[in-house]
């Protein structure tokens, strides 16, 4: 009979990002740019995990969508903690639609939004036992994405030189008589 090992635990961050100015998105984050097309978003995914005594090894493995990378560790490694990069194809990322989300354009830069939890991680860890035996966790991590909207139009006066102020305040021309 082989020993029923103690409980695996991963848990799943998003990042780490470079910082970023103000109405930037953090650098290396995953962007879309109203009006462009790119083949692939990058992701980058922190895990943290703790095998249980007695494990000489495992797999992590994070998924996002129809992408998945692996990676291979040995409790030599006492490395509990690993970020792993995913280039995910942008046909598998669909319903992010910057019309829907980005107001009408205009000129100059434009705004960069924040969509919270738009996307999902999977993560999956396995941990082996030298005797044979494995014990596993599953978890996953709601994802960020950012927009780049095109830019805002500016805003045109509502009243035009020489139209009297009484018109102003109603919205429209004064009538002239002669």
């Amino acid at each position: 009979m082989t020993p029923v090992l103690a409980g695996a635990l991963l848990s799943l961050l998003q990042g780490p990002y470079l910082p970023a100015p103000d109405n930037e998105p953090p650098a290396d984050a995953p962007v879309w740019i109203a009006g462009k097309t790119v083949e692939e978003h990058s992701f980058s995914v922190t895990a943290s995990f703790d095998c249980p005594p007695g494990t000489i090894g495992g797999h992590l493995q994070v998924s996002i969508s129809d992408t998945t990378v692996r990676a291979i560790f040995s409790a030599e490694e006492n490395t509990w903690r690993r970020v792993l990069s995913l280039r995910v194809p942008a046909r598998q990322l669909r319903g992010l639609r910057p019309e829907v989300f980005c107001p009408d354009p205009g000129p100059g830069p434009g705004p960069v939004l924040r969509l919270e939890s738009k996307f999902t991680a999977q993560g999956a860890l396995v941990c082996r036992a030298a005797t044979g035996g494995q014990t596993t966790a599953q978890t996953s991590v709601a994802l960020d994405a950012w927009m780049r909207c095109p830019p805002l139009p500016e805003l045109q006066p509502a009243w035009k030189e020489g139209v009297p102020p009484q018109a102003r305040e109603r919205g429209r021309p004064a009538l002239k008589t002669h």
